[in-house]
């Protein structure tokens, strides 16, 4: 039987005439083409055969308490298509493998301007616009790119312990059918986010680039390094200081001095050891791309310290000769480590900020935190893209202040506008 199996499975163009027979006696039976098999734990399962086979993009998958109240579980699978004819996308369905496959949490995805693509892939051969024309649900042949999921909860306790996810995909006609359902392995759920706080002090810091329902320059960011692909930004974010009118700048904005939150200080948010200084590059102009950069200059001046546990803590772009840490330092939380810049990679002051699962910019898995406390002074009711717009124009952003609220124990969510104490 297993040999009979063999024959056809391991064959990305389908040829199954050898294995006619085998095809004919299983159709007829009560659970379709495959041979139901137990495991170990006396649990059954079929085998199912599909052109999409899927990967978790990264090391894990970790839930986090978001600013609107729900628990979000952000990450990204990819897919590929290993059969030699097009597979369209039908139906993703998220599942818990300890409850029978029933359908877990409520996905949706936007895209940078706010589209809806949910369920859809962005293949790497697509253009990286981040708007629709980035994303689909048609993936030729060979052809491979990645899932976006933004699943969400009521509570914490409704997170199951591990997740599974049911592709449905049709094909042109083929010996086992035009409409292909595989259900794949388990993918276990992660530790909660880890509590620090805030890396700033003040009142209007904008979240931008963050998590989690659109995906924006840091969730569509996958780097292939090392021989893999990183999801080294979900759960990153761009922090860009506003005055109370909204605005980002104080005069043309040419200068990194003239932007509301250049200078300043940027506070250790747990207590840790350095591991990575980068000082000595200077400042970009504000709206120019910078030019020569090369990957290790990408994060600018930037400090990295390991808090424990696997996660480690990155400040980037920080302001020329303002980092007071070295390698080796332990730094108390609070402690200052610079000043905030526009170093490197880097259009317009801000702060980047991030946890990860190991000490490097681009190498790594980006993990979800949380903040002891903040207030939630709004949001910003623009998609990214007129968001980065408006703010390079000098035009001011209008926030909406209805849900302003304090807030402990919870992630920032982007667009949201908040001050630290």
């Amino acid at each position: 039987m297993l040999n009979s199996v063999r024959c056809w499975v391991t064959t990305t163009s389908l040829l199954l005439v050898a294995c006619t027979p085998f095809l004919a006696a299983q159709e007829s039976s009560q659970h379709g083409w495959y041979t139901p098999l137990t495991n170990g734990d006396g649990l059954r399962y079929p085998l199912e055969i599909g052109p999409l086979t899927s990967h978790l993009v990264g090391t894990g998958i970790h839930p986090v308490k978001g600013s609107d109240g729900l628990i979000h579980v952000a990450y990204a699978l990819q897919l590929t298509n290993s059969w030699s004819l097009p597979a369209t996308i039908k139906s993703v369905e998220v599942v818990d493998p300890a409850h029978g496959n029933q359908v877990s949490g409520k996905n949706r995805v936007l895209d940078i301007k706010n589209e809806d693509v949910t369920g859809q892939v962005k293949l790497f051969s697509l253009p990286g616009t981040m708007n629709k024309e980035s994303y689909t649900t048609q993936i030729p042949s060979g052809q491979s790119g990645v899932m976006f999921f933004d699943i969400t909860y009521d509570d914490i306790s409704q997170v199951p312990k591990a997740i599974a996810h049911r592709i449905t995909v049709t094909t042109p006609p083929t010996p086992v059918g035009t409409e292909h359902t595989t259900t794949g392995h388990s993918i276990p759920i992660g530790r909660e986010a880890i509590v620090i706080s805030p890396p700033l002090k003040g009142s209007g810091w904008v979240n931008g680039n963050g998590c989690c329902l659109e995906v924006g320059p840091h969730r569509f960011v996958t780097n292939p390094m090392n021989g893999t692909l990183d999801p080294s930004e979900t759960f990153a974010i761009d922090w860009v200081q506003v005055d109370a009118h909204g605005f980002a700048y104080r005069t043309d904005g040419k200068k990194p001095q003239d932007w509301i939150g250049y200078g300043a200080e940027i506070l250790a948010v747990a207590p840790g050891t350095v591991v990575e200084v980068v000082s000595g590059l200077s400042d970009v102009i504000p709206g120019k791309n910078p030019e020569g950069l090369t990957i290790a200059h990408i994060a600018g001046n930037r400090v990295i310290i390991d808090m424990g546990s696997g996660r480690y803590a990155m400040y980037a772009h920080l302001a020329p000769g303002s980092i007071q840490v070295h390698v080796g330092d332990y730094v108390r939380q609070g402690q200052k480590l610079g000043l905030l810049g526009n170093t490197g990679n880097s259009s317009a002051p801000h702060l980047h900020f991030q946890i990860m699962d190991r000490p490097s910019s681009l190498d790594d898995t980006s993990l979800p935190f949380v903040f002891d406390q903040m207030n939630l002074e709004g949001r910003v009711l623009l998609d990214l893209t007129t968001l980065d717009e408006n703010t390079d124009k000098k035009i001011a952003l209008h926030i909406d202040k209805n849900d302003a609220k304090p807030l402990t124990r919870t992630m920032p969510l982007s667009r949201d506008v908040l001050g630290f104490q």
